[in-house]
């Protein structure tokens, strides 16, 4: 709706770019909850059973960055602020627990290190969201809160899936 209401944040968007970026704004809103259920995971084997629709569109994703810094470019758009949300919390369970759910996409990492920059994501929120989150989200009842960061992400990036040697 906003897009047919607002002007684009970037100007001169083609009507078939803003088409594609509607349909990337939508993975971003239709994996949050996907995110999570996996942040919310009681043990390591639900983690990575949650994580990996997740990493599936993290895959797609980090197949279409292209020299960002932004999504489409050297300009800030709607496909990045659909992705703030997923981007942000993933930064926030990192920074408190080590888990890194990007690691192995390092063009979104790079990506999510821009979006970070711009300060954009601690203006969205309220000042004890960082708190707030990490106390739901890394809580005891968690996998991830109760130190589970230590498998970090080698079961998805290790070919055997042993998740013993990285």
């Amino acid at each position: 709706y906003l897009d047919e209401v607002t002007a684009p944040l970037i100007a001169g968007v083609t009507p078939e770019r803003r088409a594609v970026d509607r349909a990337w704004s939508y993975q971003a809103s239709k994996h949050y909850l996907v995110q999570c259920s996996a942040m919310q995971s009681r043990d390591q084997e639900t983690l990575a059973e949650r994580s990996t629709k997740l990493n599936k569109a993290f895959e797609r994703a980090e197949e279409q960055l292209d020299g960002g810094p932004y999504f489409n470019g050297d300009q800030l758009g709607n496909v990045d602020i659909a992705w703030l949300p997923l981007l942000h919390r993933a930064e926030i369970i990192e920074r408190h627990s080590d888990y890194d759910f990007l690691s192995g996409y390092p063009m979104i990492k790079a990506w999510q290190g821009a979006l970070m920059d711009t300060g954009l994501a601690d203006r969205s929120v309220s000042e004890d969201f960082d708190d707030a989150f990490a106390a739901f989200y890394l809580s005891e009842r968690t996998f991830l809160g109760r130190g589970g960061h230590g498998v970090e992400t080698a079961t998805r990036n290790t070919p055997s899936g042993c998740g013993t040697c990285c």
